[in-house]
């Protein structure tokens, strides 16, 4: 079947998914299968179409871009978000074909592990705007990887407006520019990667100026709630809510003390600082790009003091272009998928019988939120060596 039909299998799919839990919610009075923040976007369209702040109201902690794409939901229908965010996930397919096509034959495969991922079906379709986020960094990836610098800076001052974790990049694109150069002392081939060139200095240009043209107009509409809700909220954010954060248990216990949590709060991010450093001069080639850019994510994702089952579509965004770069046979893809689901099949278990059957498992939750993180770490250290082992194979054919 051509490419073209899986896409409109997909889109078929999500619009079906989508009916079905229109009519759900419609008739539930319970547990609701449209995500929170869905709503939230909505009331934040109602108020820019009114005239107002998207920020008035409560919780809405994004771009108010994502609001204006919005409004249609208050116009028009409140499924034409979830709608547009399905029509990203078809988006990030056709950008997956794209990047592996230089590298992998198969390339309807790689598609696949997105087009059809109950993950991906499920996020979009309950209104989460996390698709949007994957597809500018594909596309961002994307241009980089062809050498169109000020594209692939735009792209990612775009990414960071939608969302702010996509920064991590920001070093390793700066590296794998002009990076030809292998010197066999360390030091010298560091001196090297950080020293600016021309197309260096009119990639961290273009990002500058691109950052500042899509910020400006909001902060003049919006102030400073505009940058201290889109963003600053979200550098300092430290929840105290029960979540897949190692960090959550800390971050409840000691939640009364503004001192302690300053200074906790740099403490904690010295490591993920520290292994994002190392990922970003490990893996800084341009052929090592896509890896790279899975692993920095992978690493912001367990290391993040909130993480949610939202977060980790944007790793399996990634999954499908490291697809073709990792040597990995079908019994070693189940053991990973095991090592992964399964703490988080547990932890959701201890969850459940905290929210909705009142049963104490505060503690049992952040004892599950510490295997979950061995798990993943296991999970990338696993995945690294994989991706290693096939570089050393190919080396040794050629």
């Amino acid at each position: 079947m051509d490419f073209f039909w899986h896409l409109a299998l997909g889109l078929i799919i999500r619009i079906c998914v989508i009916l079905v839990s229109q009519y759900y919610d419609n008739n539930s009075f319970n547990l609701r299968y449209t995500d929170i923040d869905y709503r939230v976007f909505t009331n934040a369209a109602q108020h820019m179409l009114d005239g107002d702040s998207p920020y008035v109201r409560p919780t809405y902690r994004y771009t108010p871009l994502l609001a204006f794409l919005l409004i249609p939901n208050v116009l028009l229908h409140n499924c034409w978000g979830k709608l547009l965010f399905s029509a990203f996930d078809l988006a990030i397919a056709i950008v997956i074909q794209k990047i592996v096509s230089k590298s992998y034959t198969n390339l309807n495969v790689c598609a696949f592990l997105w087009l059809y991922n109950p993950l991906s079906v499920i996020i979009s379709t309950r209104g989460n705007a996390d698709s949007i986020s994957c597809f500018l960094v594909l596309i961002m990836l994307y241009a980089h990887m062809n050498n169109h610098y000020v594209l692939s800076s735009i792209c990612l001052a775009l990414c960071v407006h939608f969302r702010l974790y996509p920064i991590i990049c920001g070093l390793v694109f700066y590296l794998s520019i002009d990076n030809e150069n292998n010197y066999a002392s360390i030091i010298k081939t560091i001196r090297c990667r950080l020293l600016p060139t021309r197309k260096k200095i009119t990639f961290i240009f273009g990002f500058v100026v691109s950052i500042v043209v899509m910020t400006w107009p909001w902060y003049y509409l919006y102030g400073q709630t505009f940058l201290d809700e889109s963003y600053l909220y979200h550098v300092g954010r430290l929840d105290a809510r029960h979540n897949f954060s190692v960090y959550f248990y800390f971050n409840y216990l000691l939640c009364s003390s503004d001192k302690t949590l300053m200074v906790y709060s740099i403490i904690m991010k010295l490591p993920r600082l520290v292994i994002l450093l190392f990922v970003s001069f490990r893996y800084s080639r341009n052929e090592d790009l896509p890896f790279c850019v899975f692993c920095l994510t992978f690493v912001m994702v367990v290391f993040n003091t909130v993480i949610t089952s939202q977060y980790f579509v944007w790793i399996v965004s990634l999954l499908p272009i490291i697809y073709p770069f990792v040597d990995i046979t079908f019994i070693e893809i189940i053991n990973v998928i095991l090592i992964w689901t399964v703490p988080q099949i547990v932890w959701l278990w201890l969850a459940y019988c905290l929210e909705f059957l009142g049963i104490n498992t505060f503690q049992l939750i952040w004892v599950e939120s510490l295997i979950f993180f061995i798990a993943n770490i296991k999970v990338l250290t696993l995945i690294i060596d994989y991706y290693n082992h096939n570089k050393s194979k190919k080396k040794i054919v050629k």
